[in-house]
């Protein structure tokens, strides 16, 4: 059975750290791409790339072995890494959706609002509160239960030793209201806030659809007779409207499926870390599991993410046939030396506008 954990973890591993990476050089080699927003994209898969290479494998190694089977003094240190790069990809996920609520509310005074600076300072501040939450209370002992540096958090168990992070109830519950709950609160206040902003577009959009249907066909009916052919702005004001209910109805399961994954992966976890700070009653190997189902959420974030986004998707289908649309077809050598000639955009332009 172990045979099969160790090619079930590699393979999380693995594909953590690939989907990451491969996704930051997206974003540092194509120019479309690089705009402020993506700036926390790329923080946020730093994060989880640190997870992948840094978290995971001790943590495969703890899980197959049953012991820590590194130096000693390796595990304070890896458990700080630990809570750091989770705690950082939480508070990226925050950083991101207040960016996409400035965008949704203010979209015109977005680019004052947000610049380049800013955002190089939000990202700053999120991985300066993360290692606050980290490094400082690991190393001066503070998450013990008595405010002193015990040998690293390896407890002895018998001959073997154990590499866990034993904290008490007081750093548990300043650590999870930072790192998680915090968090938690501002991305589903964001998000329901983006929802209702996308219905909200949605029902404009249609009234006003349906308004311009309405004008047009009581023009048409007062200036010429009627004919089979005038009910076709009403039929194209309810197909307009469709298709913005459609693309609202979209944003919702694409929120809904963000929010889903992120407190699935993560609310389990820090639960059961405050409640093992109150009584020590959880199983070790039921905390571990949890453990890898919020390293997991690194593991989605990569994928989820550039799924619903259409930059992403255009970027990649450069590169990856299966991500380019089933109606795009493929660049041509005639259409290529189109778009590089004058004629080109006027040319686009023109039949953009007879369709």
């Amino acid at each position: 059975g172990s045979s099969w954990v160790a090619a079930f973890l590699c393979f999380i591993i693995l594909l953590t750290t690939a989907g990451n990476f491969l996704l930051i050089l997206l974003i540092v080699t194509q120019r479309s791409l690089r705009n402020t927003s993506n700036y926390f994209l790329v923080s946020l898969f730093m994060s989880d790339l640190m997870v992948g290479l840094v978290v995971m494998p001790p943590a495969m190694l703890n899980q197959l072995y049953g012991r820590w089977v590194l130096r000693g003094d390796f595990c304070s240190l890896w458990y700080s890494f630990d809570v750091m790069c989770c705690s950082a990809s939480i508070l990226n996920l925050c950083v991101i959706s207040l960016d996409r609520y400035l965008l949704i509310i203010s979209p015109l005074k977005y680019k004052l609002r947000m610049t380049s600076c800013r955002a190089l300072w939000l990202i700053l501040a999120t991985w300066t509160l993360a290692a606050l939450a980290s490094f400082l209370p690991i190393k001066m002992g503070w998450h013990e239960l008595e405010f002193e540096v015990r040998s690293p958090n390896v407890t002895s168990r018998g001959d073997e030793d154990q590499c866990r992070l034993l904290v008490s109830l007081p750093y548990a519950l300043v650590a999870s209201c930072l790192t998680f709950f915090l968090p938690s609160a501002a991305i589903s206040f964001t998000y329901c806030r983006i929802l209702l902003a996308a219905r909200k577009q949605a029902v404009q959009v249609a009234s006003l659809a349906s308004n311009v249907a309405t004008t047009a066909t009581d023009e048409t009916t007062l200036q010429v007779p009627r004919t089979p052919s005038q009910p076709a702005a009403s039929s194209e004001g309810r197909r307009f409207a469709n298709k913005h209910s459609k693309k609202a109805l979209k944003a919702s399961l694409t929120l809904g499926i963000l929010l889903g994954m992120f407190f699935v992966a993560w609310l389990p976890f820090f639960v059961t870390n405050m409640t093992q700070a109150v009584c020590s009653c959880v199983p070790a190997g039921f905390f571990d599991v949890l453990t890898w189902l919020g390293y997991c959420n690194s593991t989605m974030n990569p994928i989820i993410y550039p799924l619903f986004m259409r930059d992403f998707k255009r970027a990649m289908g450069k590169y990856l046939p299966c991500c380019r649309r089933s109606g795009e077809p493929r660049p041509s050598a005639i259409s290529l030396s189109m778009r590089n000639s004058n004629s080109g955009p006027r040319a686009a332009m023109s039949l953009k506008n007879v369709l």
